[in-house]
């Protein structure tokens, strides 16, 4: 399976996504900043007191965060699966010697593990940047605390599943209709689905799990169906 890994980084050039990647980071500093900042632009509005406090902040950073890695991880689903088995490529993929399912999974190993990877490290230096200028210069009046931290981590844990996951059922739906815009206009959906269903309960992470355990189910199943349809097709 790693051989398969390194022959499929080979044929894609990576770099294009870790380049990407930054430029998220760099967009997604500047969000947790204007979340913090929204509180002052009106200290009258009451509906920017949703921004007042971290945990809040946390919460919705935490959506824009996996809205925007799962649109990317689908972008990669594109590249990787749904244009390798539309057209003559799908001539030469099946021509290896190798079992239709191992290849299929170790592309859905790579960019599985490029998003979770992704996304916890651009996590972590946002947290990292935005906890420490809160420190010295701070824009939210409330404390950094235990709570916070905790919250930030499950957050973050959370997210990143959910972003593997729908991106893997937005690649289902992309590779049913064949289509590349398609997949990426499934993510948009369902990240937005997503997002609304746990919208209304910001600190809740008892809903956030139940979510969470439902995407992965319905991403298993998204996969066996794309494999049955691998094994399926004929060249």
């Amino acid at each position: 399976m790693l051989d398969l890994m390194k022959l499929e980084l080979r044929k894609t050039n990576i770099r294009t996504y870790i380049n990407s990647t930054f430029v998220i980071f760099i967009v997604l500093l500047g969000f947790i900043y204007i979340f913090a900042y929204m509180p002052q632009v009106n200290p009258n509005d009451p509906m920017l007191e949703l921004f007042a406090s971290y945990k809040n902040i946390v919460s919705l950073f935490g959506a824009l965060n996996m809205a925007t890695f799962c649109i990317l991880a689908s972008v990669m689903y594109s590249r990787f699966v749904i244009e390798e088995y539309t057209g003559k490529r799908v001539i030469l993929l099946f021509s290896y010697p190798i079992r239709r399912e191992k290849i299929f999974v170790s592309k859905m190993i790579i960019v599985t593990l490029f998003t979770i990877i992704s996304m916890i490290v651009c996590n972590i230096l946002v947290y990292s940047i935005f906890g420490l200028s809160e420190t010295f210069f701070p824009l939210v009046k409330d404390n950094i605390t235990l709570g916070v931290i905790q919250k930030a981590i499950i957050t973050t844990i959370v997210m990143t599943v959910l972003a593997a996951a729908l991106s893997i059922i937005s690649m289902a739906i992309g590779f049913i209709k064949k289509s590349t815009l398609t997949t990426i206009v499934s993510a948009f959906l369902l990240c937005s689905i997503v997002t609304n269903i746990s919208s209304g309960t910001l600190n809740s992470n008892t809903v956030a799990i139940i979510v969470m355990a439902i995407t992965i189910l319905a991403a298993i199943y998204a996969a066996k169906i794309i494999l049955k349809k691998i094994n399926c097709m004929e060249v």
